[in-house]
């Protein structure tokens, strides 16, 4: 123990942690610090930006000891607002502004944040005392300020910042770490795992994510780049590898789930990347994956309350998977539960001292006093150490084994769950009698939580089940984030119990992940290609013993997991398949029967059904900047039974027929397969983003045909990046009104709202970049492999079939279906520019999410129930 504990180095404990930053910018100024899509800063504008800011902060009579709120999408503005709270002498609260409102108002309120920073976007959304600063606002005031530093003496002693984690109350709570806990950690991590002003650090944490600490802070401690992600990229494994591979990304932090998630996506070779894996135990089979496609592999180790990683190992091939040894300044014992020492070998509780401990909880003196300890094996008086509630102990070779929890907090995708706030939020729910939610891992790599629910008797009518599931879901949502909502119910008479008494957690049994009326008959595969996809959903959805009957939706397909599924099958048979394959194809003997036809009689056609039967007027949805429409399937679940839904997806898509550029000869290939399928109509139309000027122009051409097109809907669609026949003079005014609404934007619109547009609006921004890199450096067409690996030059051809179109008005009315959630700036917000358009004028329905979640639970059913209306009304 005491040569595992030999860690002291001596540091400027006294300096704070910005001063790391602007001996950087000083060093080197005009380094790249932050890359957000197509935008680049150097220290130099980083450092003088936070400066301006912080300035702006301490004549708002912000002190030494405050606590500033920061809640602002990913963005450049958002890491130099940090940065600026910092130098004002303040500690920041950091806020994920997709997190549920009524958490966000409970952290500000708890924390006592005096100030709040965010954007026009979120302008009077959190309901607190705190007074609101807009970052572009800020960034316009403080314009033609000196970029000076404040002089406030920030010493290693201030708080940096206080970040709330779970609580097993039912209440987040607060942790506050100290400058110089900060300023060790940066320093140890520099010299091991290592980094240098050459490497590119990619960031995709939330800003609520302690390990964010490391992808911001560490890189601009010694001069290197960040390569910031939004935070709809961050859950795409396609593409976070394509911009690992592009962007030459020298280090990368990250879960488990999410290394996961990017070997999915077919990554084979052997990239010059340093990974540094934490946040949940490093398994093995992941370990042997990984270490064959990546330069180093590091297992990192460490709780909120002890700065972020406390521990670390690099990872051999020949090596035992252990979470390694302290960093610097940093003690680790394995005690008993008296706080004894155990002997070498022996298993205890994983207690930590050192310089990275906590302050200790705002506001929780009982948990402070329980959680946070003496510590007597350090020799300094008031010295305190953190009791992390993990088992471990010390091996032969002086490494630390990590083996697992006491109590009951679990890791989900590296977000730390206490399992009690969840089942605390479940027991409020009036038909919940008992609620006991764990962890499961039924499926190796996919950990999801469980919930087991008796429910209370209220009369003798049964309620719905799977209806109240549903329910507590949306509850939950409004105040849980995304990842702490349990994936699977499960009613139960009783809760089983131990013999003392207690719950007996491992008792409780395994979810039925299948979520459907699965065939009553079992049928086993009895060809090859169906034990081939059979087996593979089995892997993919961790389902077992599923008849070649059983339906992909039902069981609970979704688009990651069809586009899994569809590269598998690709590697396996050599055959590509469309995604909107499992539409017609939804059983296993189906798809398999597909497998069966010769590649080159694979169709790729346009028109997709998606639900084609009932006695209704069909539905035909256009496409959005996704390219298909497997996404509008669980809108056409919640149709009516006789409602008929064909989606209509991109052509091009199976990288052989030619993708159009002229958004005349886009609709008119749609429109032809629709006349193809139904000569006599009548027909309603709907457009997603994107496809909403493409069903525009269908809709057109249909009624110059002489048809009669009863709904033409548009699902959160706009009219912004249409063509419009200005004069000169008229299209130079307007571009400079534009640029200085644009201005006054600043943050929203160039790093929070064009990230949006980029993802949503059919990635015009990004693209526009990757095609001017590759005409600059040269760089040929990639090779072609995988699925949905198409879908650059079909939106480069789009993008110009968009910018080239003019919009006339037409007879016809235009059902508006508008996100609740604005994500990005477009000039109407209240018609998003249909109403010159529709003579007979725009209806608009409100529904719940934003823009890329109006077809995710719970959302759907909403959605889809006041789309039934207008259908039925508009017959």
């Amino acid at each position: 123990m005491t040569s595992l504990n030999n860690t002291t180095v001596i540091y400027p404990k006294e300096i704070s942690l910005f001063d790391l930053i602007d001996e950087s910018a000083k060093t080197y100024p005009d380094n790249i610090a932050i890359t957000f899509d197509d935008r680049s800063l150097t220290y130099t504008q980083v450092s003088h930006t936070a400066n301006r800011i912080a300035k702006i902060l301490v004549d708002q009579q912000i002190k030494k000891g405050d606590v500033v709120g920061l809640a602002l999408d990913r963005c450049p503005e958002m890491i130099i607002a940090l940065i600026a709270i910092l130098k004002s002498g303040a500690a920041y609260l950091p806020l994920d502004p997709e997190y549920p409102k009524d958490r966000i108002e409970f952290m500000l309120e708890d924390s006592g944040a005096k100030k709040l920073i965010t954007s026009l976007k979120y302008k009077g959304h959190f309901t607190s005392t705190a007074e609101e600063i807009l970052i572009e606002d800020a960034l316009l005031i403080s314009a033609d300020y000196p970029p000076l530093k404040p002089e406030v003496a920030v010493t290693g002693d201030d708080l940096a910042y206080i970040l709330y984690t779970s609580g097993s109350t039912g209440k987040p709570k607060g942790v506050q770490i100290a400058h110089h806990s900060m300023v060790n950690l940066m320093l140890s991590l520099q010299k091991a795992p290592g980094i240098s002003p050459a490497d590119k650090v990619m960031a995709t944490a939330t800003v609520c994510f302690d390990i964010a600490g490391l992808d911001i802070y560490l890189p601009l401690s010694v001069g290197a780049e960040i390569l910031l992600i939004d935070s709809i990229m961050a859950k795409d494994g396609r593409a976070l590898l394509d911009m690992v591979r592009e962007k030459k990304v020298t280090m990368f932090q990250a879960t488990p789930y999410t290394w996961r998630m990017m070997l999915e996506m077919g990554w084979e070779e052997q990239l010059p990347l340093k990974i540094l894996c934490g946040g949940e135990a490093l398994t093995k089979d992941l370990t042997a994956k990984l270490l064959h496609r990546c330069y180093q592999l590091w297992n990192m180790y460490g709780p909120t309350e002890t700065t972020i990683w406390s521990t670390l190992k690099l990872i051999n091939s020949d090596s035992e998977i252990t979470i390694g040894k302290p960093v610097a300044n940093t003690s680790v014992y394995i005690l008993s539960e008296t706080l004894a020492m155990v002997p070498d070998g022996e298993i205890g509780e994983i207690v930590i001292g050192g310089d990275g401990v906590a302050v200790g909880y705002l506001n929780r003196p009982e948990l402070n006093a329980e959680k946070f300890v003496s510590n007597p094996f350090s020799g300094i008086p008031g010295d305190k150490m953190y009791r992390t509630g993990d088992l471990g102990k010390i091996n032969p070779n002086g490494e630390i084994s990590c083996l697992g929890r006491i109590d009951h907090q679990v890791k989900i995708r590296g977000y730390r769950i206490e399992l009690e706030e969840i089942e605390h939020a479940l027991g409020k729910q009036p038909d919940v009698k008992q609620a006991v939610v764990i962890a499961r891992e039924d499926l190796p790599g996919d950990p999801r939580l469980a919930a087991y629910i008796v429910l209370a008797a209220e009369g003798e009518k049964t309620p719905d089940f799977k209806l109240l599931t549903e329910q507590w879901q949306r509850e939950l949502l409004a105040t849980l984030p995304e990842y702490m909502v349990p994936d699977d119910f499960v009613e139960m008479e009783t809760i089983p119990s131990t013999p003392n008494g207690k719950i007996d957690r491992k008792a409780l049994p395994k979810p039925d992940y299948s979520h459907i009326n699965r065939t009553e008959a079992y049928c086993a595969p009895r060809t090859t290609n169906e034990k081939l996809v059979v087996d593979l959903w089995e892997e993919l959805m961790g389902l077992t013993k599923i008849s070649i009957f059983d339906n992909f939706f039902e069981l609970g397909g979704r688009s990651l997991v069809a586009v899994r599924i569809m590269a598998r099958l690709e590697q396996a048979t050599g055959k590509r398949l469309p995604l909107a394959t499992l539409f017609e194809h939804a059983t296993a003997e189906k798809l398999a029967a597909r497998l069966e036809i010769n590649a080159e009689a694979i169709t790729w056609d346009s028109l997709v059904p998606i639900k084609p039967k009932g006695s209704k007027m069909p539905l035909y949805i256009v496409h959005g900047a996704g390219l298909h429409v497997l996404l509008f399937n669980a809108l056409a679940s919640h149709m009516d039974t006789e409602q008929p839904i064909f989606g209509l997806q991109a052509k091009g898509i199976n990288g052989v027929d030619e993708p159009l550029d002229v958004m005349e000869d886009i609709a008119r290939n749609y429109v032809n397969e629709i006349i193809n399928r139904d000569a006599v109509g009548p027909y309603a139309l709907a457009g997603y983003s994107l496809g909403g000027v493409i069903a525009y122009e269908m809709a057109r051409q249909l009624i110059d045909m002489g048809k009669d097109v009863k709904m033409l809907a548009m699902f959160d669609a706009s009219t912004d990046y249409t063509k419009k026949d200005l004069t000169l003079q008229a299209k130079i005014a307007g571009a400079v009104w534009r640029v200085l609404k644009q201005v006054a934007y600043t943050a929203v619109l160039f790093a929070d709202d064009p990230k949006r547009t980029i993802e949503y609006k059919s990635g015009e921004i990004k693209k526009r970049v990757r095609k001017v890199y590759k005409k600059l450096f040269k760089i040929g067409p990639a090779k072609k492999t995988g699925i949905l690996i198409f879908g650059d030059e079909i939106d480069e051809k789009s993008e110009t079939a968009l910018h080239n179109y003019k919009l006339v008005p037409i007879n016809v009315g235009i059902e508006l279906f508008r996100a609740k959630k604005k994500t990005f700036y477009i000039e109407d917000f209240k018609y998003l520019g249909w109403k010159p358009y529709a003579l007979k004028g725009v209806h608009v329905h409100d529904i719940p999410g934003e823009h890329n979640t109006i077809f995710a639970p719970p959302n759907d059913k909403q959605f889809a129930e006041v789309l039934q209306k207008c259908l039925n009304e508009a017959v």
